[in-house]
């Protein structure tokens, strides 16, 4: 049986596949969801499941933070899958714009893909400027 969270992960992933810019895909460790892509991007995976279109949550634990911050890379995404709505992606340093990375306690974000919208999200932190809805895989390939 397919579970759940491989339909999740799969939307971004066949995403980027797609891509005239994709080269290769490879897990990056044993934390399911983390994955570099053309051997210099590493993404972290989080998925949403609730139906849109609408506001969608997503927590980054204390273990997902350090990953995030321990990686040396210097290209370093989270990848938000938000239902069967949208995927976007928001570099290591727009995350720590809306969150504190460096802090122990868990943190969450919000992705509000209205209809016919231009992505918002925000944290705690802050708010990032608007993303395009289509915006995605090119945000992280570029």
């Amino acid at each position: 049986m397919i579970d759940h969270k491989d339909f999740m992960h799969g939307a971004a992933l066949v995403a980027i596949a797609d891509s005239e810019k994709f080269t290769a895909l490879n897990r990056a460790s044993v934390k399911y969801g983390h994955y570099v892509v053309n051997h210099d991007r590493h993404l972290f995976i989080k998925y949403n499941d609730g139906k849109g279109p609408g506001d969608y949550f997503f927590t980054f634990s204390t273990e997902d933070k350090k990953r995030i911050v321990s990686e040396p890379a210097p290209l370093v995404f989270a990848v938000l899958v938000c239902g069967n709505e949208v995927v976007t992606g928001i570099a290591r340093d727009e995350l720590s714009q809306l969150i504190p990375l460096a802090t122990a306690a868990s943190s969450t974000i919000r992705v509000a893909a209205h209809q016919g919208r231009q992505l918002r999200i925000s944290g705690p932190k802050g708010q990032l400027p608007l993303i395009s809805r289509g915006s995605f895989p090119a945000r992280i390939l570029a």
